[in-house]
Formats: structure tokens, C-alpha cells, sequence
């Protein structure tokens, strides 16, 4: 009787099966092993409509007549509800006015009309933030400053143990001064630079919020980096020659 398989035969296909119970090893592993460790297990999840809180079974067979956006706290506010509440505030959304702004003409551009059609194109290019409420909020920032005893504290061991602090005031951005609107304006109302005070106090009004983050760090800069005869050198760099004057 010959044998069913020869020995060469099946020396040959011992590696092939080898590498086969290998496999079979190893996915049983993964698929059993998590079992081997303490309290492993399944993790349970919620659904993610319990997690956003949406009623759909509200909004779907509509008991109490309504088959809108319902959630589960009962309200819903969206961005429509979100600018009325900052209109009712006295602040603006998007930098748009609301409409008694609009109305009464209060820090926005005058509404373009042709004919019938009326279009807020202002807005597009003179659009602004800024209202009377903004600005008082703004100055409010700028003169609190750090009010925090934690970070007072922490400027205090920072200034003795690296003579510099750690915490600086809430930044304060210095647009929105009154009666100062429109795309076409002076480089210094553009740059907040006007060294020549040549537009300050007539075509441009800085605004009077403070600069917290300048008056804090005024002692950061080193004496004498920068005189003030340099800095004239620097000015004068950069102006035009005077023109010689006109033959006879």
C-alpha cells in the first residue's frame, strides 16, 4: 500500500499550514482576548439623537400639532433668536445694525435707493460692530484690567523670579470711535499711525477706551534701544525732497 500522502509531500506543506494556524491563532485572540482582562467588556453608548436632544418622536407624529425642530429642554434658539437677543442687549449681530439703528440712522450707513428697490450696500463696505453699548463695554475691558488675585499673585513671583509677568490685560481693539465711518479715509484712521498728527483730531478721532496691553508693557522695552533722534532719522527717511523752485 502507498501512503496517502508522501513524507516529502508533507514536509513541503508544513509551513503553509504553519503560517494558516498562525492566523487562525491570532484572530481568535483578538476577537476573545479583551475577555482575558478585568472588567472589560462592551462599551455601552447612547444613540446620538438622546445626545443632541432631539424629540423626533415629537416632531414626527406631531401630538401637540407642531412637526418642527423640538428638543427636549422645550426651546430651540437659532440665529434668528440669537440676533434678537442681541439687539434686545443693545448690541449688534454680524456687524449689522438692528432695524431701530436703521431706522433712527445710529452708526450705520444710510440705505441705498433706486427708484423702489432700497438696499443696505453700506453695509457692505461700512459695516460695524460698534454701537454706544460696545463702546462703553469695550472701555469697561480696558480700564478693569487683570481683576484676577490668582493672576495678580502670579505676575508678582513671576516679576521677582524672571522680571517679567505672565499675565497681560485683555486685548481692546480701538475701532468704532463716533462719526467715523466710510471705506474712503486717511492712512492714519486706516493704520491708527499718525506720527505728523496731520489727521488726529480732524478727519480721524482716536477712540478713549485706553490701551491696556501698551501702558502694560511699557517697561518690557530696553532703555535707549531707540532714541528719539533715531527715530527722527527714521521719519525724515521716508518723506519726498522738497522740490527746487521754479525757473523765471
Amino acid at each position: 500500500l502507498k501512503p496517502i500522502l508522501p513524507l516529502r509531500r508533507f514536509s513541503a506543506a508544513l509551513p503553509s499550514m504553519a503560517r494558516r494556524f498562525r492566523g487562525m491563532a491570532a484572530l481568535g485572540a483578538l476577537a476573545f482576548g479583551t475577555w482575558a482582562f478585568v472588567g472589560s467588556g462592551s462599551v455601552s453608548r447612547d444613540p446620538s439623537t438622546a445626545m443632541k436632544g432631539y424629540r423626533l418622536d415629537k416632531m414626527l407624529e406631531a401630538s401637540d400639532g407642531d412637526r418642527s425642530l423640538q428638543v427636549s429642554e422645550g426651546f430651540w434658539v437659532g440665529e434668528k433668536g440669537f440676533e434678537k437677543s442681541q439687539w434686545a442687549q443693545g448690541y449688534r449681530y454680524r456687524m449689522r445694525a438692528s432695524p431701530e439703528e436703521v431706522k433712527k440712522g445710529i452708526d450705520t450707513p444710510p440705505i441705498f435707493q433706486l427708484g423702489p428697490i432700497k438696499i443696505k450696500l453700506g453695509e457692505c463696505f461700512g459695516g460695524s460692530g460698534n454701537n454706544d453699548n460696545l463702546r462703553k463695554l469695550k472701555k469697561e475691558i480696558a480700564q478693569a484690567g487683570i481683576d484676577d488675585p490668582k493672576k495678580i499673585a502670579e505676575n508678582e513671583y513671576w516679576l521677582k523670579r524672571y522680571g517679567h509677568k505672565r499675565w497681560f490685560p485683555k486685548y481692546v481693539d480701538q475701532s468704532g470711535a463716533p462719526n467715523q465711518q466710510g471705506l474712503f479715509r486717511g492712512l492714519a484712521a486706516w493704520s491708527g499711525y499718525d506720527p505728523l498728527n496731520e489727521e488726529r483730531g480732524k478727519s480721524w478721532i482716536e477712540a478713549d477706551y485706553g490701551k491696556p496691553l501698551i501702558k502694560d508693557k511699557k517697561d518690557l522695552q530696553l532703555p535707549g534701544l531707540l532714541t528719539k533722534e533715531q527715530m527722527q532719522k527714521e521719519l525724515d527717511s521716508g518723506k519726498l525732497p522738497k522740490l527746487p523752485a521754479p525757473k523765471k
